[in-house]
């Protein structure tokens, strides 16, 4: 019996593919030069400068928070559209991830305030986690770090008010059996959120090596 091919389009320009993005809108997507830059953009003045406060070892990113992946991120974090992780995580997979050494033995989202999670019903790092856990073999743990503190949403803040709304925002369950591990979340501004998750890390694991992974970066213009 013959199987049956079941009918797909690009997310972007809406032609049929046989990728969620097909070849020719990832050719004309913008993505960083994370080659360029060792595979860390911390290497890169202009990301660097924007993560200022940001002390991590590591961070890696697709592109920019412009339009067409700003567009794939707002469906995955406001319409539970899961395809649109699976569409990114694949993209970060071959693109950020292409050519490194030494992986995280772990990737922890960033979690969710319990009351937020009720009314979305899903946390968007998690889906965008399993993918890339499921493409790369490191183990997606989301058990380790909870967040106990209903913070404001971070987009009207400034940098300052950023830090202080994520200030002892998050809880560690129980200790690490990690050395290395990588903070994943889906946009990164001025990195108060996963900075407040490296500090509580750090605190408890001063020798813990943190990367930051995540799918964009909202970059000064």
């Amino acid at each position: 019996m013959q199987a049956v091919k079941i009918a797909q389009q690009c997310l972007l320009c809406r032609q049929d593919s046989d990728a969620l993005i097909c070849d020719h809108c990832t050719d004309d997507l913008a993505l960083f030069e994370c080659k360029k830059y060792d595979y860390n953009l911390l290497n890169w003045p202009k990301a660097k400068r924007g993560l200022k406060h940001l002390t991590a070892n590591n961070v890696l990113a697709l592109a920019d928070y412009q339009w067409p992946l700003s567009r794939l991120l707002t469906g995955l974090k406001f319409s539970n559209k899961i395809l649109h992780a699976n569409a990114l995580a694949k993209l970060f997979v071959a693109h950020a991830l292409r050519s490194r050494c030494t992986l995280p033995q772990a990737l922890i989202p960033v979690p969710l305030h319990p009351r937020r999670y009720q009314e979305r019903k899903y946390n968007q790092s998690i889906e965008l986690g399993k993918p890339i856990s499921a493409l790369t073999g490191i183990p997606l743990v989301t058990d380790v770090i909870t967040r106990h503190k209903a913070t404001q949403t971070q987009t009207s803040l400034s940098s300052a008010q950023r830090k202080s709304n994520m200030k002892n925002a998050f809880t560690l369950r129980r200790p690490l059996i990690y050395q290395h591990i990588a903070i994943l979340d889906d946009v990164i501004t001025t990195g108060a959120t996963v900075e407040a998750m490296h500090q509580l890390l750090k605190k408890h694991h001063p020798s813990l090596q943190v990367d930051v992974w995540c799918m964009c970066l909202t970059l000064e213009h």
